[in-house]
């Protein structure tokens, strides 16, 4: 049986491995959070150097994001309690954790501009659809003007 299981150290009162197994995934959890960190004040960086308003919209948005990412990492962490009875270190956690980190690490080094493109390729995108609709559009418009005229009238 592999000396490094979570359950095994724990059940037999062996601290010193329990200690040593939780301090790596606890160095990990580390890691993804100075990781959400180093992109948080990238981010409020290039928001200043683009002359863009920081609100408590994309701080929100940080918040989020770890949360989500502390999730996952505690979902790797769940697997690797399971898994520990068949590989001896929690390689899960360690993925989880490369995977976060790298996706930060992206983020950070992602030009500013690459990030405008992107929304205004978006933005374009939606008003081509909105430009294909247009006749539905106006029509819905049409309507609303007809049921709000109506309600006005209602009222007098």
């Amino acid at each position: 049986m592999h000396t490094l299981l979570f359950i095994n150290p724990f059940l037999s009162g062996d601290s010193t491995t329990l200690r040593t197994q939780l301090a790596i995934v606890g160095i990990m959890w580390l890691f993804v959070a100075i990781a959400i960190i180093i992109d948080l004040i990238s981010g409020v960086r290039k928001a200043k150097e683009r002359g863009e308003v920081r609100t408590s919209y994309g701080f929100k948005q940080t918040v989020n994001k770890a949360v989500l990412y502390f999730a996952f990492m505690l979902f790797a962490f769940m697997f690797d309690c399971i898994g520990m009875f068949f590989y001896p270190l929690p390689i899960v956690t360690l993925i989880a954790a490369a995977f976060l980190i790298f996706i930060e690490c992206k983020s950070v080094f992602e030009k500013a501009n690459d990030k405008d493109k992107r929304k205004f390729n978006r933005s374009l995108n939606e008003l081509v659809t909105l430009l294909e609709n247009r006749d539905d559009l106006l029509k819905a418009i049409s309507e609303i003007t007809k049921k709000q005229e109506g309600e006005n009238e209602k009222d007098r």
